[in-house]
């Protein structure tokens, strides 16, 4: 019997349970931290980072010892000298001191949960023992997804608990963003019951300037995934970006890529600022926080270019089993 290796650890920065999609049935979601894009419109920028990370809530800091000055290593936590106004933070971060630190001894003195952390370790018996926890809830046709993040970036991790998943039967489902090493991503396929590749723009000098790396890595990826021997479910999943993918071009380009490599199946998703409280937990200005969001009617209006294409598409992240 091959014993569970004890000492890979990963650093996942949420664990989400009974969810209804990223997948089929009822699961579990498990985020990884790190990611080699640095997408402008993030959900989840705690988690580009492979790094744990300072939350800042102002609504919660109501301590007057300010024990958080004193416990900072790093120096970088003021008392705000102006903020007997109630719109000003009582605290100031500084943000280049504080991404040096690697204790966060401060978060254990703040009583109020102002400070709090992004990202913990996590060894593979940990996240099993959660993944057999939940799988008694999970009903019919469920199991784990992991996200991110970038999940393959911490590839050892990921590996073996998709390992201790086969093992143990579990129904398992990744979300990538496709760049990453292609023997890295086939090394794990026969692993994988369900893939996600997000594409976000088809034009290498588009996706360049808004993910800060070119997409001929992934385009490459999803071919190589289709021209393999891999018999799981492969889904493309596209991000409609306001100005940046939402257009009929877009969205025939991306129709005449799928059909070349054989790709049926994709999830348009639109895109929402849910994450705009996390960026000002992060202090970090978030430049889309005014995006509209796209308007369900040409999201319809894509779903049907697109299964008038020959395609199946679904909008939004629930995909039918």
């Amino acid at each position: 019997m091959v014993r569970m290796d004890k000492s890979i650890k990963g650093l996942i920065f949420d664990i989400q349970g009974y969810a209804v999609h990223d997948g089929p049935g009822c699961r579990t979601l498990v985020f990884l931290s790190g990611c080699p894009l640095s997408c402008k419109w993030c959900s989840n920028p705690e988690g580009q980072i492979f790094k744990q990370r300072l939350l800042f809530r102002p609504r919660k800091c109501i301590c007057n010892n300010f024990r958080c000055i004193d416990a900072c290593s790093k120096n970088a936590i003021k008392k705000n000298s102006q903020s007997e106004s109630e719109d000003l933070e009582r605290i100031t971060i500084d943000r280049k001191r504080c991404n040096t630190c690697h204790e966060l001894s401060c978060i254990s003195s703040c009583w109020h949960e102002s400070l709090a952390i992004a990202g913990r370790w996590y060894t593979v018996h940990d996240v099993m023992t959660i993944l057999k926890r939940d799988r008694d809830y999970w009903g019919a046709g469920g199991g784990v997804t992991f996200g991110g993040g970038e999940p393959f970036t911490q590839s050892d991790f990921l590996h073996a608990i998709l390992h201790e998943c086969q093992k143990s039967y579990i129904h398992t489902a990744v979300e990538t963003s496709a760049y990453v090493d292609r023997d890295v991503l086939l090394k794990m396929l026969p692993l994988i019951n369900w893939l996600f590749m997000d594409i976000k723009h088809i034009d290498p000098e588009k996706h360049m300037t808004a993910t800060g790396v070119d997409n001929e890595l992934i385009l490459k990826n999803v071919k190589a995934v289709t021209s393999s021997t891999w018999n799981g479910r492969l889904i493309i999943r596209n991000t409609i970006i306001p100005g940046f993918n939402d257009s009929e071009t877009h969205i025939m380009i991306l129709s005449d890529f799928m059909r070349a490599c054989g790709v049926n199946e994709v999830n348009l998703l639109p895109y929402h600022a849910l994450g705009t409280s996390k960026y000002e937990q992060l202090g970090v200005n978030y430049e889309y926080r005014s995006l509209l969001v796209p308007s369900d009617a040409l999201l319809k209006h894509f779903k049907t270019i697109l299964e008038g294409q020959g395609h199946r598409c679904y909008v939004g992240s629930h995909t039918p089993f």
